[in-house]
């Protein structure tokens, strides 16, 4: 029995390794370390990640949290940038309490994509009840995901 959870884990621990990987600068292609260090000459505390087949690069900008993803050509993909609430347009404020009132809102970030703009991200939480929803920066919903509960997060890496 002893045998089978040890392995188990094991199994868990390169599922989730696969899933998102840290990178030692040195093993990140040279396209990628320059269009970042071109795209955010002031990043300090740098550390990168393999994210399937592109790299996340999280960083400190002027002391924000950051994080940009690249492909491994250098392209840059996109940039999140963690905001407070109190940072959100008066526009987003207003249909989030109009299309989710009573929801909690966690995490929140500004997302700037290449050819589309800026859209900003949130976790809504009330009760058991859960969604990861972006918005435009007029308020309009963009797209709007159920937020899995740590089980279900569980259980889907195991499969991957």
């Amino acid at each position: 029995m002893k045998k089978i959870i040890v392995l188990l884990s094991a199994c868990m621990l390169i599922s989730l390794m696969g899933y998102t990987q840290k990178v030692a600068p040195d093993k990140v292609p040279a396209p990628v370390r320059q269009a970042f260090a071109k795209k955010f000459p002031a990043a300090t505390g740098v550390k990168y990640e393999m994210e399937k087949k592109d790299y996340e690069i999280n960083f400190k900008d002027k002391g924000v949290e950051m994080s940009a993803n690249f492909d491994v050509t250098g392209i840059w993909l996109e940039t999140e940038t963690e905001i407070k609430e109190s940072d959100l347009p008066k526009e987003v404020s207003a249909s989030v309490a109009k299309n989710f009132a009573g929801f909690k809102i966690s995490e929140v970030a500004k997302t700037e994509v290449p050819g589309k703009g800026l859209i900003y991200e949130m976790d809504l939480k009330k009760d058991k009840e859960g969604f990861e929803v972006q918005f435009s920066p007029k308020g309009d919903i963009v797209k709007k995901t159920l937020l899995k509960n740590e089980k279900e997060e569980k259980e889907e890496d195991e499969k991957h």
